[in-house]
C-alpha cells in the first residue's frame, strides 16, 4: 500500500514538474527552466557576475536575441533588449497592462490602486483626472518652472549654510544622491497638497531613507516574495515581505495625516491643490466607482514615491557624471555663463539657446 502511494506521489510530482518546466508554444528563447525556480538561478548568477540586473539581461540577449523568455518563480516574463524591440513593445497597447499578485496589491491595502500599477479603464480615468487638474496647478507650465527656480535657490542657500557651518569654513562633502530629494518633493507636493518641507524636517528625512531602502531591495521584476508568494508566510523577513509592508505602512501613515489636515480645512468649490479637487469629486453626486479616499491616498503615494525618488536620483547621477568628466562640466558651465550669465536664474526661454543641452 505504501509503495503504491509513494509511486503515485512520485508520478504526480514528476508530472507537475514537467508541466512547470514546459514552455508555452512560440515562447521566446531563453535559459532552461527548473521546477518551481524557473530561470531564477541563471538570472541570479548573471546578476552576481555583472553587478546589476540590466547587465544580466544584456548577457541573456547576447545569447538568445533581443527578446528573451524567462520564468522566475510563478511568473513568466518576457524581456526586450535593444532599441527596436523596446520601441515595438512600447507602441502596442497590448503591453499597457500591469501584473497582479501580492507585490502589487499589498502596497495599496490588498487591491491594486493608484496610477503606477493599475490598468485598463480604471487607469485611463484616474490618469486623465490627475493630469488635467495638475495642469491647473502648474504641472507642465511656466509656473512649474518658477517652483523649480525657488527650490534651486533654496538648495544653493542650504549648501552655503552647510559650508559656513563646517569646521574649517572652507567646504564640506555633500552626498549628492540625496541632495535633491526635498527640493524635488516640494516642487511636486506644492501642486498635490500646497505644502513645502524644510531641508531639516526629521520625519521627511526618515521617509526618504525608507524609500531609498525600499528601492534598493526591489527591482524591475519585483521582490523575492512576489515570485514566490508562499515565502511571505514562512520567511517574511528573508523574502523582504516584512520590510516591504513596514515601509509602506509608514508612508501610508504620513500621507493619511496630510489628507486628514486637508479634510479639516477643505472648502467646497475652493480647491487649493489636487487633494482638494479630488475631495471635491468625492463630495459630488456624479462620483464614479473608481474614485475613493483610498485611491486618493494611493495616487499621493505613487507621486510621493516614484516622483521624488526617481527624479532626485537622476539628478544625483547627473552630478556624478559631471564630476567624473570635468571637461564636460567645464563646457556646461561656459555655456550657462554665455546664455544666462551670473546675474539671473535660467528660465525656459533660455533652452533654445543652448547647444549642448
Amino acid at each position: 500500500m505504501w509503495i503504491l502511494v509513494l509511486v503515485l506521489f512520485s508520478v504526480v510530482v514528476a508530472l507537475l514538474s514537467y508541466l512547470d518546466m514546459r514552455k508555452p508554444k512560440n515562447y521566446p528563447p531563453g535559459p532552461k527552466w527548473l521546477p518551481v525556480l524557473g530561470s531564477a538561478l541563471t538570472i541570479n548568477s548573471l546578476r552576481k557576475q555583472t553587478g546589476y540586473l540590466y547587465r544580466a539581461t544584456i548577457c541573456l540577449a547576447e545569447s538568445y536575441g533581443p527578446i528573451v523568455g524567462l520564468k522566475v518563480g510563478k511568473d513568466r516574463q518576457v524581456v526586450c533588449c535593444g532599441y527596436n524591440a523596446i520601441k515595438e513593445m512600447l507602441t502596442k497597447e497590448e503591453f499597457d497592462g500591469r501584473p497582479q499578485g501580492p507585490f502589487y496589491e499589498t502596497r495599496t491595502w490588498g487591491t491594486r490602486r493608484g496610477l503606477l500599477l493599475t490598468d485598463e479603464e480604471f487607469w485611463v480615468e484616474q490618469r486623465r483626472f490627475v493630469l488635467r487638474h495638475l495642469r491647473e496647478f502648474g504641472f507642465g507650465k511656466r509656473t512649474m518652472a518658477e517652483l523649480v527656480q525657488e527650490e534651486a535657490v533654496q538648495l544653493v542657500d542650504d549648501f552655503k549654510k552647510k559650508i559656513a557651518m563646517s569646521k574649517n569654513g572652507i567646504g564640506e562633502v555633500f552626498e549628492m544622491r540625496d541632495a535633491f530629494s526635498v527640493g524635488v518633493l516640494n516642487t511636486l507636493w506644492s501642486m498635490m497638497a500646497s505644502k513645502r518641507y524644510n531641508e531639516d524636517d526629521i520625519e521627511l528625512k526618515n521617509l526618504q531613507a525608507l524609500l531609498t531602502e525600499l528601492f534598493a531591495n526591489i527591482d524591475m521584476v519585483g521582490a523575492l516574495f512576489s515570485q514566490f508568494p508562499f515565502l511571505r508566510f514562512i520567511a517574511p523577513e528573508a523574502s523582504g515581505y516584512k520590510s516591504f509592508v513596514n515601509i509602506h505602512q509608514q508612508v501610508w501613515k504620513f500621507l493619511k495625516a496630510e489628507l486628514d489636515d486637508h479634510k479639516e480645512t477643505f472648502i467646497l468649490n475652493q480647491p487649493r491643490d489636487l487633494m482638494d479637487v479630488y475631495l471635491q469629486m468625492l463630495h459630488s453626486d456624479d462620483k464614479k466607482e473608481s474614485y475613493s479616499e483610498s485611491q486618493l491616498l494611493a495616487i499621493c503615494m505613487d507621486m510621493f514615491m516614484a516622483g521624488s525618488e526617481t527624479t532626485s536620483k537622476s539628478l544625483g547621477f547627473g552630478f556624478l557624471y559631471l564630476l567624473l568628466n570635468p571637461e564636460v562640466q567645464k563646457k556646461a558651465q561656459e555655456e550657462i555663463d554665455r546664455v544666462v550669465g551670473r546675474d539671473r536664474l535660467p528660465t525656459l526661454n533660455d533652452r533654445p539657446k543652448y547647444i549642448h543641452n
